[in-house]
């Protein structure tokens, strides 16, 4: 109990030489003498509590400088190599609650700023399904061509849908397409984002792009502005495209879905095409086989007018019988074939069906102007919180 009144009577004199406070000016205060004041200084009196009471309310400072200062070393945040979150909670609401709240505060207003120079993006997108794949062969006949040795690849094409929204074809495409959207003037993508125009450094540098510098720098920013989800489990998927303007977001976002449509249907055609020569290369070479055996089993029968009776003669007759109907099937198979083929190449059965058309957003996608308030507000707290336990 002594130790601690020696303590808060060295505090008291401590506290006055710290902000320059006389003797005299502190004593009237309080309401004592001089040298009453110089007593409690040195210990050799008791202090009553409403001096105490008379001190914290003329000099507000003194509690808080008592509470920081009442022992030799300040309090350690690490303990035992475990931080004290009780001590580093006190630091930040109790001591230093102004200043943090001071730093939040400042934050706050730098990152709503900040926000309003970020250009607003719309986002627009289409759902795009695969069509069912049907198989336009007739499975049983094929395996009469096969086992001939004729290969009739009649499988449809697995494209990956996602692969072809998302390649370089499309994106010139995209890029040098004249919009409708931007302006009177239909401009292109390139344009519009101003790629053409040279920066403050290029007109320094005297620096000038060509053709393919303006069609790289467009497809870098293209691509990141291009998002292509597939669900794995049902095959859906969604291409999705941000724009500076809600119109030309749908705009571009569905004139990307018909690009897709017409890259896979011409594909799709072109197969077929290749399909039918080969078929019909096929049907060609079959069909002089075919003339050879049916020659030769005409020949053997005019030389051989009693095979029946003849064993040996009767077994010749039935493989060469058999060689002779086994080629008129495959050549009716690739007949038959060939018709198909004929029939894919004109028709006009869509690959992909295109659930969702692009629509114009109304509400922007980025940027989240509450987000940013709420990361600064939080960076604020944050920064405060540092700089307080650091001067701690």
């Amino acid at each position: 109990m002594v130790a601690e009144k020696t303590q808060i009577n060295q505090l008291i004199k401590k506290y006055r030489l710290v902000n320059q406070i006389r003797q005299e000016d502190m004593a009237k205060a309080i309401g004592v003498s001089r040298a009453t004041l110089i007593n409690y200084e040195k210990g050799h009196t008791s202090i009553p509590v409403e001096v105490l009471e008379k001190l914290k309310n003329n000099y507000p400072g003194f509690e808080n400088f008592t509470n920081l200062k009442n022992n030799s070393e300040k309090q350690p945040i690490l303990k035992d190599g475990m931080i004290d979150f009780k001590l580093v909670l006190k630091i930040i609401f109790k001591h230093d609650r102004v200043k943090v709240a001071t730093m939040m505060l400042l934050f706050s207003i730098f990152g709503v700023f900040i926000s309003y120079t970020f250009t607003d993006y719309y986002s627009s997108g289409i759902s795009l399904f695969p069509a069912e794949k049907k198989i336009s062969s007739i499975n049983q006949l094929q395996s009469i061509a096969i086992t001939a040795g004729v290969n009739l690849n009649q499988s449809e094409q697995n494209y990956n849908i996602t692969d072809v929204a998302k390649s370089r074809r499309i994106a010139e495409k995209v890029l040098l397409n004249n919009w409708k959207s931007i302006d009177s003037d239909n401009k292109t993508l390139i344009g519009f984002w101003n790629l053409n125009e040279k920066g403050f450094l290029s007109r320094i540098l005297r620096k000038s792009f060509s053709d393919e510098d303006l069609l790289n720098a467009g497809l870098k920013k293209y691509f990141k502005l291009l998002r292509v989800n597939e669900d794995r489990r049902t095959g859906l998927i969604n291409v999705s495209i941000e724009m500076e303007s809600p119109s030309l977001a749908a705009e571009v976002a569905n004139f990307i879905g018909s690009q897709i449509q017409t890259y896979i249907q011409k594909q799709n055609t072109a197969k077929a095409v290749k399909e039918k020569l080969f078929i019909n290369e096929r049907l060609i070479i079959v069909k002089n086989e075919l003339e050879i055996l049916e020659d030769n089993l005409k020949d053997f029968k005019e030389r051989n007018r009693g095979y029946e009776a003849s064993p040996e003669l009767y077994m010749i007759h039935s493989q060469k019988f058999r060689e002779a109907e086994a080629k008129q099937q495959v050549y009716v198979t690739l007949q038959q074939q060939l018709e198909l083929a004929r029939i894919n190449e004109v028709r006009q059965t869509p690959i992909i069906n295109i659930l969702d058309e692009a629509k114009a957003p109304i509400n922007k996608s980025r940027p989240n102007r509450a987000l940013i308030l709420i990361l600064s507000i939080f960076s604020g707290f944050l920064a405060g919180a540092s700089i307080s336990i650091i001067k701690y």
